[in-house]
């Protein structure tokens, strides 16, 4: 029974291959705003049932999660489609709360956590409906050229990518310490894990922003970004940073 429970809460807090759900309803979801709702939502179950679970996590479990995340991240450094490569960022970032939980955290600690990845996706999917709107499509390669003929939403792209595979003074960068900080005092080799998949995220995201910025033109349906709608976009990164530096002492 207890199993059961456990295998509950890697349904929301993905664990492979539980985690197929997530993405298979993820990426076959069109519209942004359910999108940013799956982000929001999804994983608050599985930090409730963590944080009312009863007895002492299996000692697997948080292998499990590792293997889990790395494996996502290993697959994001191959996907080209923006849309996707959210969702499976998303599921690699997720898994690593069940690291947090090894070393006891409370469940606000892992909500932060949570958010800290979360928040830069949904920022990223608001972008990508942009690029879509221009050239139907969000597929890197199809769509390149970005930083000659859209060159704030590039650059607003190039941020927020960043943010999402947690640079530094964004949320994610230090919530990624204080995972690698927690499991080199619990196992050496779960700290390196998870500096694998830092390095897998970075790898990912400069591989997508080579692909979607240089390269041959893309045509483009309209004009860039409006400078309104840049400056919104721009402060809501701002805040990003300042909540990741105001965040970072509880994380830490």
């Amino acid at each position: 029974m207890q199993t059961l429970y456990w295998m509950l809460a890697g349904l929301f807090l993905p664990l492979f291959p539980l985690s197929m759900l997530f993405n298979a309803i993820y990426q076959r979801t069109d519209n942004v705003w359910l999108r940013v709702l799956l982000l929001l939502i999804w994983p608050l179950p599985g930090i409730w049932l963590l944080d009312i679970s009863v007895g002492e996590m299996p000692g697997w479990l948080p292998l499990w999660a590792l293997l889990s995340s790395v494996l996502y991240a290993f697959r994001a450094v191959v996907i080209r489609d923006l849309g996707i490569w959210s969702g499976f960022m998303a599921t690699s970032a997720w898994s690593l709360a069940w690291l947090a939980t090894g070393s006891e955290a409370p469940a606000v600690t892992l909500l932060m956590h949570v958010v800290s990845f979360s928040m830069p996706l949904l920022v990223l999917n608001f972008l990508a409906a942009e690029i879509e709107r221009r050239y139907e499509s969000v597929y890197a390669g199809i769509v390149s050229g970005l930083g000659l003929t859209v060159p704030r939403l590039s650059g607003l792209l190039v941020i927020t990518i960043l943010a999402v595979i947690s640079s530094p003074l964004f949320p994610g960068f230090f919530s990624m310490l204080s995972n690698i900080t927690h499991s080199l005092m619990d196992n050496p080799l779960a700290g390196l894990g998870v500096g694998i998949i830092w390095l897998l995220w970075s790898w990912s995201g400069i591989r997508l922003l080579q692909l979607f910025l240089v390269g041959q033109e893309s045509r483009s349906n309209h004009a860039d970004i409006g400078r309104v709608a840049g400056l919104g976009y721009l402060t809501l990164l701002i805040l990003l940073i300042t909540g990741g530096l105001y965040l970072s002492g509880d994380i830490l």
